[in-house]
């Protein structure tokens, strides 16, 4: 996550105890009346929930509708659904609820006037809350979907129609392109139900456990980002889908505090990879053909899309080693393929979804990191570059959106600034290239169908996300983020703490973004205690222009307390271009923690801090850093946090782990220097670990085997578990025991 925070606090300091420890401040001491606490902290995320989310343009793109919180009322059960769907019009920016929190309550078969539920009836509520929502292709109406019904709402009529409604769950709801059909995942299998009798039937062989059809399996969602597995031809005569075989892959058990057990498979570094099958059938029936994906079967299939003439698929497939990308054109009639563009790199492909085919199905869009930066390029089908759409040093992060017609391309990129991401836009041909968005910060855009007028999301460090309806000169419409029903307080700026950005220079004279919090009442003669965060691992980059929710606020609380909060983003770190992340390669921690200490030696260099108390705290790659800070030499940290650290990296996924240190035989060396564990015994400052027993990513048996470690050598960590979770911040009692244990541990050890 990003750090993030707003304007100087004005702080009324009352009568201030002042405890002077060997001449510097005490970490203790902070304004007599905190306007920021934990609560706020914790709040942050249901903040973030009362905006609007789900946006889904119409088909026209004359209207933008999106999820809203309903407002509850004193007998909601806990498990009552609170969600009502609206709509802003394009042009004027009106906004009015398409479908009501009762509306949908009924639609979806949940019980609106129950006030108390059982345990089990409070999960089937769950169950049948709003998940994700749909547009009809002929625009009056919506596919709404919970996690066990599928409903039709013709919002002209206010009237719903149910279409499916089971115990076991659904997921992947999509409706066909003609409207007449609607599809979705169930017991792992792809199923088809009539949009207008409602009968259902089973489109594909019955998947099972380890045989997914028309679903990603663990490391295809979480690690390669296909969310989806399945896609319906432009004309909705066919369907292609990838067939998930896990038989072969290891398999991890996660044990829950009642004794239930889920096992997922979870290919582990050096092991077998999920075999694939790309598959396409007719939806009248008939023999599925398959798609010919080259004899080479240790091989991903990350991306696949219909070029719009519905005659060809789009495939791109990525070695095990991750260095090689290959664009296939799939005839659909026959299953032949052919490449028609490599990518290849010495280090790692980091794969994106910028691939866009034009209506001609001739042409199409294409992002490469070639030049050391992910710019965009304009392709035929024969592969051919017919134009180099960007250049220069800085990203291309997203591509938005194509007009056709006008024969523009839109983007968000780092143009002005690596902290940066703004709107640009560029011609077809290359010429044209204006900026869009002007208020720094970060804005995230998503067009309407016709290009007429945008949604764009901004923030910045000291703002949390604005939702604004723009049209293409940047002109606004109107504003989505006035919720008339209410959420919890808003934050003011005076609440929190100011950051500045700066650059810190490495013993290699390379500049390194990084940002700093004072305390509000900060006075140079003083000395302050360091918090340093840790992140910075591939695809991270903390130090950005942009709201950093309810962590920010964490580190706003701690300057409020009297540390100084330090962040910078390492080498190996997003945003600066591919050869920034390269220094990672084939060993993780070496080039992160040199870089680390020379931003130690920065901050040793300045009167006001107090280099005897210097802490660092992190979570995922930043615990596993947080470790690396704790325990390798020289010992530099009086105490550190590690949140849901990774320890030991042949127990991380295989996909991850090998994009960067490759293959663990070939590479021992590196792979054994990646670990912090053989260190254990050089432990002398306090460490906390925190661990959630059902994390998916970061198993148990990472902290496991450092605390395994540490004890053979007479040494422990403190240890925060969160049973039964997925995530240390999956629910608010969650949060609040983190932010307050890791608040109390700085404060009793720093």
């Amino acid at each position: 996550m990003i750090g993030k925070f707003p304007r100087h606090l004005t702080i009324a300091l009352a009568s201030l105890a002042l405890a002077i420890v060997n001449g510097s401040l005490t970490a203790q001491q902070a304004p007599a009346a905190e306007s920021l606490t934990v609560e706020h902290v914790v709040q942050e995320r249901e903040r973030n929930d009362a905006l609007p989310h789900s946006l889904a343009w119409s088909p026209t793109g004359k209207a933008l509708s999106f999820i809203r919180r309903a407002p509850s009322t004193a007998k909601a059960a806990r498990g009552s659904l609170t969600s009502e769907i609206w709509n802003i019009d394009a042009m004027t920016g009106q906004q009015k609820i398409l479908v009501s929190s009762a509306e949908i309550t009924t639609a979806l078969g949940g019980e609106p006037n129950r006030a108390t539920y059982g345990d089990a009836e409070d999960l089937e509520a769950k169950r049948r809350q709003l998940q994700d929502y749909a547009w009809e292709p002929g625009g009056h109406a919506l596919l709404l979907a919970s996690g066990a019904s599928l409903a039709s709402f013709d919002f002209d009529a206010h009237s719903s129609r149910p279409l499916v409604s089971a115990k076991k769950n659904l997921s992947s709801a999509k409706i066909s392109p003609d409207g007449r059909t609607v599809s979705f995942i169930r017991d792992h299998t792809l199923w088809l139900v009539d949009a207008s009798t409602g009968a259902e039937r089973a489109f594909t062989q019955q998947g099972a456990g380890d045989l997914l059809e028309g679903e990603p399996d663990w490391a295809y969602l979480h690690e390669l980002g296909l969310h989806s597995a399945y896609w319906w031809s432009p004309d909705s005569s066919s369907i292609a889908w990838i067939e998930t075989d896990d038989r072969a892959v290891d398999k991890y058990s996660l044990r829950s505090s009642d004794g239930e057990e889920q096992s997922i498979a979870y290919p582990k570094p050096g092991g077998t990879i999920p075999a694939i099958r790309l598959l396409v059938q007719p939806v009248s029936g008939g023999k599925p053909l398959q798609i010919d994906l080259g004899s080479d079967k240790n091989v991903y299939i990350p991306r696949v899309q219909w070029l719009p003439d519905g005659k060809s698929l789009a495939i791109e497939r990525l070695d095990r080693r991750q260095k090689t990308l290959e664009l296939l054109l799939a005839d659909a009639t026959t299953g032949a393929s052919q490449v028609i563009l490599t990518e290849k790199d010495a280090y790692w492909i980091n794969l994106s979804d910028d691939l866009q085919f034009l209506r001609d199905s001739h042409r199409f869009l294409w992002s490469s990191e070639r030049s050391g930066f992910r710019h965009l390029y304009l392709y035929n089908s024969s592969g051919r570059q017919l134009a180099q759409l960007t250049q220069g040093k800085w990203e291309v992060t997203s591509l938005v959106g194509v007009d056709e017609a006008a024969g523009v391309v839109y983007f968000t990129a780092t143009e002005a600034s690596p902290l940066e991401r703004q709107l640009y836009r560029v011609n077809l041909d290359g010429s044209g290239f204006k900026r869009i968005t002007q208020e720094k910060g970060t804005h995230e855009t998503q067009f309407s169908p016709s290009g007429g007028v945008f949604l764009d999301t901004w923030s910045n460090r000291a703002t949390p996300p604005r939702l604004d309806l723009l049209r293409p000169d940047g002109s606004k419409i109107a504003s989505l983020n006035d919720n008339p029903v209410g959420g919890p307080p808003s934050l003011l700026s005076d609440q929190l703490s100011p950051v500045e950005f700066l650059t810190v220079k490495t013993h290699m004279g390379l500049d390194l973004d990084a940002w700093i919090t004072k305390p509000p009442d900060f006075n140079p003669a003083r000395q302050y205690p360091v918090i340093l965060y840790a992140a910075g691992g591939p695809g991270e980059q903390i130090v950005r222009d942009a709201w950093g929710g309810d962590l920010s606020l964490w580190f706003s609380l701690m300057a409020q307390k009297g540390y100084i909060v330090f962040a910078l983003d390492n080498r190996g770190s997003a945003g600066h271009g591919h050869f920034f992340e390269e220094p990672v390669h084939m060993r993780f921690s070496g080039a992160e923690m040199g870089d680390w200490r020379d931003g130690m030696r920065y901050l040793r260099s300045l009167p006001w801090i107090d280099k005897t108390r210097m802490g660092i705290c992190g979570w995922g790659f930043g615990g596993f850093l947080a470790l690396h800070g704790m325990l390798d030499r020289p010992l530099l940290f009086k105490a550190g946090f590690a949140g849901s650290p990774i320890t030991d990296w042949h127990l991380y996924d295989a996909v991850f782990a090998e994009r960067y240190l490759e293959d663990p035989l070939r590479n021992q060396d590196g792979w054994l220097a990646s670990s912090p564990v053989d260190n254990a015994k050089y432990l002398n400052a306090p460490l906390l670990l925190a661990l959630a027993t059902l994390d998916e990513k970061v198993h148990l048996e990472n902290s496991l085997v450092l605390l395994d470690e540490l004890l053979d050598n007479g040494k422990y960590a403190d240890i925060l578990l969160f049973p039964d979770r997925r995530d240390l911040f999956e629910d608010r009692g969650a949060r609040s025991i983190m932010f307050e244990r890791i608040t109390e541990f700085f404060t009793k050890n720093l």
